[in-house]
């Protein structure tokens, strides 16, 4: 890129940066909105100082780059550095649903892409003979959920739960098992897109089609009371994983003028803002169901109350954490 051009592109942003910087060095208060943003800004200067060595643009530039850089890092780290603790925190308070909402197209098309083919098969499995089933892509191993769920739906009778060595062992397998599914929709991302779609799709086919065969069948209660409540977190979870994908895809396809490379660091930072905040979704998926889902000693009609209200919960945050006074 022509370092005129990545000046005309920038200036304004630099010059608002520095403004900020000013009012900070004077020991006043940012608006809001800017305070939550000054660190990502922070670190686009940066980038954008990485990018001007790299292309040995003039010295004039870099130096007032680098003097940008230097004044924030002053700003950033002249008290004691921030532990990771309330750097987690702020995160959740207020950074992932803001990062969300900030990528609220890439969110919505995740959210169609993987419940479109969801409804799809749910619908198609209840119109459909059973004897049909397996002829199906996808559909051949509908049958061997209602054995895994017999066991459950009779332990609801006598109260017995699953011993808690097993739901360690479970718990550690359903945190490999649900990461490994957020990698693939988000890693697949650079194929232009093209592999978050189909891992997305496929996943959403899957579950509709499982979803549907349960109903009717003698274990269909256990199968629901199992699902419902880490479903909350699992499903958003693959779906905050696919929109990252997208983004990264977006990054390829649509440049902006940057290099391709180029593109990908910066459009990556907002990816993996969404990505942090799947994998602590799926992480806290994997505690519910290794811990609550197999529960027996819990009446179903609770599970199933508690299993809404985190559905409720879980949107609520994404559309309304971190909102300053209401805007955004």
């Amino acid at each position: 890129m022509r370092q005129l051009f990545f000046e005309e592109q920038n200036n304004a942003f630099w010059q608002k940066f520095e403004q900020d910087l000013q009012l900070l060095e004077q020991d006043k208060r940012l608006p809001p909105a800017r305070t939550e943003c000054f660190v990502q800004h922070y670190r686009t200067v940066c980038h954008h100082l990485a990018l001007a060595n790299d292309r040995h643009y003039s010295g004039s530039l870099t130096s007032y780059l680098q003097a940008l850089c230097e004044r924030g890092h002053q700003l950033l780290y002249r008290g004691q550095r921030q532990s990771l603790l309330p750097r987690f925190v702020e995160f959740v308070r207020s950074g992932f649903p803001q990062a969300v909402r900030a990528e609220k197209k890439l969110v919505i098309a995740a959210h169609l892409m993987f419940y479109l083919p969801f409804l799809l098969a749910f619908l198609l499995v209840l119109v459909l003979p059973e004897s049909k089933l397996d002829e199906v892509p996808g559909f051949d191993s509908f049958s061997d959920l209602e054995t895994m769920y017999n066991d459950m739906q009779k332990a609801y009778g006598d109260g017995s739960n699953r011993d808690f060595s097993q739901n360690m062992m479970m718990f550690a397998y359903y945190v490999f098992n649900n990461i490994g599914i957020a990698f693939r929709a988000f890693g697949s991302g650079v194929m232009f897109g093209l592999g978050t779609v189909f891992v997305t799709v496929f996943n959403g086919w899957m579950i509709g089609g499982s979803m549907a065969y349960m109903i009717g069948k003698p274990s269909g209660p256990a199968f629901f009371s199992f699902v419902i409540t880490h479903g909350a977190f699992e499903l958003t979870g693959i779906v905050l994983s696919a929109a990252a994908g997208l983004r990264l895809g977006a990054a390829l396809l649509y440049p902006q003028g940057l290099s391709r490379r180029d593109a990908l660091k910066v459009q990556g930072k907002k990816a993996i803002a969404l990505l942090n905040g799947a994998f602590l979704m799926l992480f806290i998926a994997a505690i519910i169901e290794g811990f609550w889902s197999p529960l027996t000693s819990v009446h179903m009609a609770v599970k199933y109350v508690v299993g809404l209200g985190m559905w409720v919960l879980v949107y609520a945050y994404l559309m309304f954490a971190g909102r300053q006074g209401g805007a955004e």
